[in-house]
């Protein structure tokens, strides 16, 4: 995955916003301002090696109150209802958090033809949890993560059915186990009926590995 994903250089604060998701750091707005001001001589962006210099940096107590702080005060949270096979149980998601996966993937395929057909996404609205339902953002979002991890000949792309429709959700799914992303309760019909908490976190992981992995080349590089 490419982490600058306009390739200027730098991270911008929305990919910064995806980036401390994506790195299991959910801090707030302030405070993510106030480590960029700390650690940083640009207030708008950061070079690669700043942010991951504030990723290892941070305390995981500081993180762990942060989020707790978070959790308790419910801002911006969205509870679904009977979306697991327990009836009436209810899951979370951050409104926040799925604006920042939209601008990101916004930014990340802007450029790719085969996805003109969901984006851009409409941040405000239910777009993402639409957008995964055939397959191929989610398996282009992969391919970002890990390159070449899908061969894209076998990505059906045109005159979708429900069958074609199928192929490509399996395939997204054993590519995200291939890559490592823990799949074992997501299923296509999760997918192709955008269960929010289900795609979030998905989403979540698929960002994650793809970040580690440009963090831990980066680090190779310095050796």
């Amino acid at each position: 995955m490419c982490v600058d994903v306009d390739n200027n250089g730098f991270i911008s604060k929305d990919e910064l916003n995806v980036l401390f998701k994506a790195a299991n750091l959910a801090l707030p707005g302030y405070r993510i301002r106030e480590l960029v001001q700390e650690f940083t001589k640009n207030s708008d962006q950061l070079t690669f090696d700043e942010f991951t210099n504030i990723v290892h940096g941070l305390k995981s107590t500081e993180v762990a109150k942060t989020f707790r702080k978070a959790i308790n005060k419910k801002e911006g949270i969205c509870n679904v209802a009977g979306t697991s096979e327990q009836s009436g149980t209810q899951h979370s998601y951050s409104e926040e958090e799925k604006v920042a996966f939209v601008n990101w993937i916004n930014k990340a395929l802007e450029k790719d033809g085969d996805c003109k057909h969901v984006l851009p996404m409409d941040p405000n609205t239910n777009d993402l949890f639409t957008g995964m339902g055939d397959g191929i953002v989610l398996c282009k979002m992969i391919n970002l993560s890990v390159p070449d991890t899908i061969d894209e000949r076998t990505i059906n792309k045109k005159k979708l059915t429900p069958f074609t429709i199928q192929e490509n959700l399996n395939l997204a799914l054993n590519s995200a186990s291939a890559i490592g992303c823990h799949v074992v309760n997501i299923g296509a019909e999760d997918l192709k009926e955008g269960r929010q908490h289900l795609v979030l976190g998905l989403l979540w992981q698929v960002i994650k590995i793809g970040l580690f992995a440009d963090i831990e080349l980066s680090r190779n590089e310095e050796y």
